[in-house]
């Protein structure tokens, strides 16, 4: 688990950093289990916009849309990429790949049950 969050986002100053460890743990946590409301509370919880902390949310497999993706948990994908915007959506990741292009491949390696996450992944971007 890689905690970005930090550099990416104001923090008040009474957060400490194990709060923010804390936060990203339960978002990825919640992306992993398909849990929509529980990412919402969180992110409302501690007044944060999704699309501007994003990119500094590492769950140690990759973003919180692939950590998803790989769960099969579509309400959750949802739920993000709705939140991150197109920009987000588009940008690459450590591997030099878009969420779209790393879904497609999971889809072309044989992995047909991510198909629903490459059409959901097109129509937000």
């Amino acid at each position: 688990l890689s905690v970005l969050l930090m550099g990416s986002v104001a923090i008040a100053p009474q957060a400490q950093a194990t709060d923010v460890e804390r936060l990203v743990m339960s978002l990825c946590e919640a992306a992993k289990t398909d849990d929509r409301s529980g990412m919402r509370n969180k992110l409302k919880s501690a007044k944060l916009r999704l699309s501007n902390s994003y990119s500094g949310i590492d769950c140690g497999a990759g973003s919180l849309l692939r950590t998803a993706t790989n769960a099969g948990a579509m309400s959750a994908a949802t739920f993000i990429a709705t939140k991150i915007g197109k920009k987000n959506l588009a940008a690459a990741e450590k591997d030099g790949k878009n969420i779209m292009e790393w879904t497609q491949g999971l889809v072309a390696g044989g992995d047909a049950s991510k198909q629903a996450f490459v059409d959901l992944y097109a129509s937000k971007m």
